[in-house]
């Protein structure tokens, strides 16, 4: 059945806003996850079986030999754009929303091996139109957490002593990390990434208000900030570890008094899970239902409080001909969280990554209302 919805057009920083009717979006596969299927009939941009609008996928290259121009898509091609949409009524005012959850934690895992920056500037153009929609949809008091980590501790560069001779670009480890000082928390998995280092990397300390290593309500430049911290490059390893770093950044210690994410989880929050990887290689430990399990138990044995979005190659033309298991480990770990999973394809465009981030927002508005904090 469709429904009405306010749609903002983010373009430029600015939002346009119009009522629109579109159908609903997403479908189960048969493990009871969702695969992301574009806009909802608002264009033809699709994230579905062929990761295009036309049925084939941009692919990236192995890590190994792709260098940043050898990209599979254009990153200004909507980066900016697409569309987010607001519940409403038939008179186009914005309707009431349930009680649900009043705390949201969002954890980005992304990528920084060598293929990465076009995936990097993707995201960062979808998630000022996203984040807009998910505080006007969700309770106006939602409390949110925002931090991003990396896929690995030390990468390619040594942040404290500098190159480490892996480099097979010699920019990929810049002046900016042999002359730069950085703190131990830089160089610790599953840390929130608040200063980017070297190739295609923000090359700067992402100063939060709070002076935390994730963003809070209140943020005078939230897009910019997460921009910075988001961006953080491509001289990572190029044995690509998302779940290794998302079990590390839940962990009790990292999370408690003193951790380097001191006071980001939270017991009483929904915890909001992006994870994007463009490896064709199983690297990561351990495999689907441990990290469950992990990501479970870190939510106090509640699946219900957790949401899992993944932009991984497990798609038809994404990575074809790089050999197994081209992200299926990955995409069956999205499976497990059946309706508060949402899968994507990590080789799209631009455009596509807000089409993706557009169904993302019903996933976790509906998640937030089915989720009861404890207490």
């Amino acid at each position: 059945m469709a429904r009405t919805v306010v749609m903002r057009a983010v373009s430029g920083g600015l939002l346009a806003m119009s009522i629109v009717v579109v159908a609903p979006t997403g479908c189960a596969d048969e493990r009871g996850g969702r695969r992301g299927a574009g806009a909802g009939g608002l264009s033809s941009v699709g994230m579905g079986e062929g990761g295009g609008p036309d049925g084939a996928a941009t692919s990236s290259a192995d890590d190994d030999d792709k260098d940043d121009d050898d990209v599979g898509h254009d990153a200004d091609d909507g980066g900016a754009g697409g569309a987010f949409d607001v519940p409403a009524d038939d008179d186009g005012a914005p309707v009431e929303e349930d009680e649900g959850c009043r705390k949201v934690d969002f954890l980005f895992v992304v990528d920084n091996s060598v293929s990465m920056a076009d995936n990097q500037t993707a995201l960062v153009g979808a998630f000022p139109g996203f984040m807009d929609a998910i505080q006007t949809t969700l309770a106006a008091d939602s409390d949110y957490h925002i931090l991003v980590t990396d896929t690995d501790a030390w990468g390619r560069c040594n942040t404290l002593n500098g190159w480490t001779g892996h480099d097979p670009d010699s920019s990929t480890c810049n002046d900016y990390i042999a002359n730069t000082p950085f703190v131990e928390c830089d160089r610790v998995l599953g840390a929130g990434v608040i200063h980017p280092a070297g190739k295609s990397a923000s090359n700067q300390h992402c100063m939060t208000q709070s002076g935390m290593r994730y963003l809070e309500p209140g943020e005078a430049d939230l897009p910019g900030t997460f921009a910075c911290m988001a961006t953080v490059g491509v001289a990572g390893h190029p044995e690509e570890r998302p779940m290794d770093a998302m079990t590390a950044a839940l962990a009790p210690a990292i999370n408690g008094p003193g951790g380097c994410n001191e006071g980001f989880l939270r017991d009483d929050a929904l915890l909001v899970i992006t994870f994007m990887s463009d490896d064709p290689k199983y690297e990561d430990a351990i495999g689907p239902n441990e990290w469950y399990q992990a990501v479970v138990d870190a939510k106090l044995g509640d699946p219900t409080s957790t949401v899992v979005l993944g932009l991984t190659p497990a798609w038809d033309g994404c990575q074809d001909g790089k050999g197994p298991p081209k992200g299926s480990h990955w995409e069956e770990f999205i499976t497990l969280w059946g309706g508060n999973g949402l899968h994507g394809n990590v080789c799209g465009s631009a455009a596509e990554y807000v089409a993706f981030f557009e169904m993302a927002v019903s996933t976790i508005d509906q998640a937030c209302d089915n989720y009861t904090p404890p207490g």
